[in-house]
């Protein structure tokens, strides 16, 4: 049991500790002051780093050897200036959660188990864990030979599952389906991707939710309003279609889609032509994923991305992580084959 410091008292309750902090307490001609609960645990480095300012000790400074000035010196290396801007940003933001988490402590000091917590930490969130581990790891791996350390525990942790999740459909298959799929099939689809909302969303959208050239969604499912703006091939595909109801959405007998969307949508993906959406896996909500990594493409921010979607910005960081492995390996051959001319 590690020892706790002065001031700290230990409160076990239904099964669990939990760690205060009062300054003064059971100090004799002392008042006690407020007592102020360490959400951290004492094997944590978060833990002492509370206790540090609680008890009005300045923050340590960036001592050599320390996560604060190896990230420091990163930031200043011609690795790290190498990066492409989005990914400089990315990894500047996922080390602030490395230096607050370390920040005074040595590097040399690192094992496999404090690498693991912090990865566990955000384990609701695995595409955000992976990241972060990957992050870590490539910083640790450049300490190195700079004599920060002189192993990488990160390298005996295994990332976290995250998923296949639904597949985006690619503009081959954009298009395939454009071209041999019904009218009323092709224009749900060609809604869901350039909105890149749900489908019961979709379905659910009137010719009076757009006006001055964007559509105003209340989301089904979370109750959260978006505006997306029209992306001008959907405006194309709006003006070809009549106004058979309120419903921008209707079957072929200009009607609003009931439950019967469904059905007809797996009857159209069953014919002969579609059979690579079969084969694929490529089903309508991947639809929505698409809007997500074209809008990242694109250059969109998390931030962007999230306002037209509604999703959570870790949810769009899960996204923004395969695209970037996607851009890292396109450029990893172009230097491969560039080195051979």
């Amino acid at each position: 049991m590690i020892a706790l410091p002065k001031f700290v008292r230990r409160v076990k309750t239904r099964g669990r500790y939990y760690y205060y902090y009062q300054e003064g307490r059971e100090c004799k001609n002392k008042k006690e002051g407020q007592r102020v609960r360490i959400k951290a645990e004492p094997h944590e480095p978060q833990f002492w780093q509370e206790i540090a300012r609680l008890n009005g000790e300045p923050p340590p400074q960036s001592a050599r050897g320390t996560f604060a000035a190896l990230i420091e010196e990163y930031k200043k290396s011609p690795e790290y200036k190498a990066l492409k801007p989005k990914t400089a940003s990315e990894y500047a933001r996922y080390l602030v959660i490395v230096e607050e988490a370390w920040g005074g402590l040595h590097v040399r000091g690192l094992t496999s188990r404090h690498v693991l917590r912090i990865r566990d930490s955000f384990a609701k969130t695995p595409a955000k864990a992976n990241y972060l581990l990957d992050v870590l790891s490539s910083v640790i791996g450049w300490s190195i030979p700079r004599e920060y350390t002189q192993i990488n525990p990160c390298q005996s942790v295994k990332k976290l599952k995250t998923g296949k999740g639904y597949a985006p459909w690619p503009w081959e298959a954009i298009n395939h389906f454009k071209e041999h799929a019904r009218p009323e099939m092709w224009q749900a689809a060609a809604l869901a991707l350039y909105t890149g909302q749900r489908q019961g969303d979709v379905l659910n959208m009137k010719w009076s939710d757009i006006n001055n050239g964007v559509i105003s969604v209340v989301q089904g499912k979370t109750g959260k309003a978006v505006w997306v703006p029209v992306h001008r091939d959907l405006q194309v595909e709006l003006d070809k279609m009549e106004r058979k109801s309120v419903f921008i959405l209707t079957n072929s007998r200009g009607q609003p889609w009931g439950t019967g969307f469904k059905a007809s949508w797996t009857k159209q993906r069953a014919k002969p032509e579609m059979a690579m959406f079969k084969e694929r896996g490529l089903v309508f909500h991947g639809l929505r994923k698409s809007a997500v990594v074209f809008l990242l493409e694109a250059g969109c921010t998390d931030a962007q991305v999230s306002s037209i979607t509604g999703q959570t910005r870790q949810m769009v960081e899960h996204y923004s992580l395969m695209v970037n492995n996607q851009h890292l390996a396109k450029e990893a051959i172009l230097k491969w084959e560039k080195s051979e001319q």
